[in-house]
């Protein structure tokens, strides 16, 4: 179903008011493009508030929506801290793209359960919630009515994810298309044997081409998750 994608129509993309100080208007070249998904929705507004109040530059240049929109906060040549890797010579080299999704999702117990936990040096439970078996819930405790992919082995900690929209799909994949042809980014590479969905030191190898998730450069993410369609536009359009 992806054989037909074209470039991104540029007048598909919506421009979201995004302060000039809070992302660096400086050009670099582009060698890479890495896909994330934001663990919140329905809407971006919490996505990008969250990213106002944080006294670092942290946003990436786009937001696709669930309904396939991309909203776009800054140009694509110019960048904002994204990876949390430690070279801050792959933020200003790589494009991050923002998926809005809820992430990995837990299965109620009908016990009560932790959610939001932070770790600076210990673990610290924000919230402890009684659980509805019959419900699964995000990162910060809600329960949440969505289709989900379930992987049998687990993904980074998650047995359940709530599945990327065909329409975001889509999009991300005209995106990619757009930025092949613009910045000369490669579709495809055979650097990786371990894939995109797991960390490889080949993402952050300085010189390292080609399109990433978040989970390649850190071990410590699940963005983005492997659905099914998403690999299956991936590996399409590098024959486009």
């Amino acid at each position: 179903m992806w054989t037909d994608l074209k470039p991104l129509d540029l007048t598909k993309i919506k421009i979201h008011p995004f302060p000039e100080n809070k992302y660096f208007k400086e050009v670099f070249p582009k060698t890479q493009v890495v896909l994330h998904h934001t663990v919140s929705g329905p809407s971006i507004d919490g996505d990008v508030d969250t990213w106002l109040k944080n006294k670092y530059r942290v946003a990436t240049a786009i937001i696709v929506a669930r309904d396939g929109t991309p909203y776009q906060l800054f140009s694509s040549r110019y960048w904002a801290y994204h990876l949390g890797a430690g070279d801050h010579d792959q933020d200003r080299r790589s494009i991050g793209i923002e998926i809005d999704n809820w992430g990995g999702l837990t299965p109620g117990t009908g016990k009560p359960q932790i959610f939001n936990i932070e770790k600076p040096k210990y673990y610290i439970p924000w919230k402890l919630k009684t659980t509805d078996p019959q419900k699964y819930y995000t990162y910060y405790g809600n329960a949440v009515d969505v289709p989900m992919q379930y992987y049998p082995n687990g993904f980074r900690g998650y047995n359940y994810f709530e599945k990327y929209t065909d329409a975001q799909i889509q999009t991300v994949g005209e995106l990619l298309l757009l930025w092949r042809n613009k910045y000369g980014i490669p579709l495809k590479h055979d650097v990786c044997k371990r894939g995109i969905f797991d960390y490889c030191e080949c993402a952050t190898t300085l010189g390292s081409t080609g399109v990433w998730t978040h989970c390649s450069f850190r071990k410590d993410k699940s963005d983005c998750h492997p659905d099914p369609q998403l690999i299956e536009m991936l590996q399409t359009i590098q024959n486009l």
